[in-house]
């Protein structure tokens, strides 16, 4: 008597009991199908835990990301950080004019101009954590990134006319420097190169050009097999000669003449299989 394929126990016992209380009657690790289990403890393959918000999000570094990515994600915080308190201190300073000067356009335009920096900040943030540069469409995937830090620098360079504004000016300019810096380093090149999310879909996939053959035009012939039958030489199929007609000038043989003796088949070439037992001299 053999035991059922998931059943624990000697073969005599017919209801085997269970080693412990709530313990697997099957265990199995495919990584491991020879180790020792241990009862009350997980068993199989354990995946890794997923990531946080944070790590997601590159405030705090993830594995299988490179840790330039995280820097620049997390420069890229910086400069929100900034812009953010830049725009609630411009605000403050908007609505006290617009109470003195009874006018609320300054303060409008403050609103206006901080909300779409911080947007493009997030849009920034978001197509590198999410592994979505390709998404715009860009040939290069680096362009994105001269065109949203060529922004956002720009945006701190106004920071330089006020007073107060100066810190977070240069908090914001460092920051834009550093991930400008960072997109160049060979780590960063190889992730936008090779992660699927960075390439853009339109972009079309590398051929060689007709121009850049040897021989513009020229076709190799189709391979043959060394012991393969010649073939045929190409062109109009060639009819079979017609046959001769029945009332020509070639009478048939008249009863009791002469006739030819017929002559043997020629022998064909190379060797040939035996015919049979030999026969004797006749």
């Amino acid at each position: 008597m053999t035991n059922p394929p998931y059943a624990t126990g000697p073969a005599s016992e017919p209801n085997p009991q269970q080693s412990g209380p709530g313990s697997p009657s099957f265990q199995y690790r495919p990584h491991d199908p020879y180790g020792t289990f241990t009862p009350g403890q997980p068993t199989g393959p354990v995946l890794p835990p997923a990531p946080t918000f944070w790590q997601r999000w590159g405030i705090l570094p993830m594995e299988g990301r490179p840790k330039q990515v995280t820097w620049m994600l997390q420069l890229l915080w910086i400069y929100l950080a900034a812009a953010v308190l830049l725009m609630l201190i411009s605000l403050g300073f908007s609505a006290a004019i617009a109470g003195f000067f009874g006018t609320g356009a300054g303060l409008v335009l403050t609103l206006v101009f901080g909300v779409l920096v911080v947007v493009a900040t997030l849009v920034l943030v978001w197509a590198i954590a999410r592994e979505r540069v390709g998404r715009f469409g860009f040939d290069n995937p680096r362009k994105l990134f001269y065109i949203g830090l060529g922004c956002l620098g720009f945006v701190a360079l106004f920071g330089f006319i006020g007073a107060f504004k100066v810190p977070f000016a240069i908090v914001q300019v460092i920051a834009v420097l550093g991930v400008l810096v960072l997109v160049f380093t060979k780590p960063v090149g190889v992730w936008l190169r090779e992660t699927p999310g960075n390439r853009s879909a339109k972009a079309a996939e590398e051929r060689p050009a007709a121009d850049d053959q040897v021989f513009p035009g020229y076709q190799p012939p189709p391979p043959q097999w060394r012991d393969a039958a010649p073939q045929p030489p190409l062109g109009p199929p060639v009819s079979p000669p017609p046959a001769p007609p029945v009332g020509g000038s070639q009478a048939a043989p008249r009863p009791g003449a002469y006739r030819p003796p017929l002559q043997p088949p020629p022998a064909s070439q190379g060797p040939t299989a035996p015919r049979g037992w030999p026969q004797p001299p006749q």
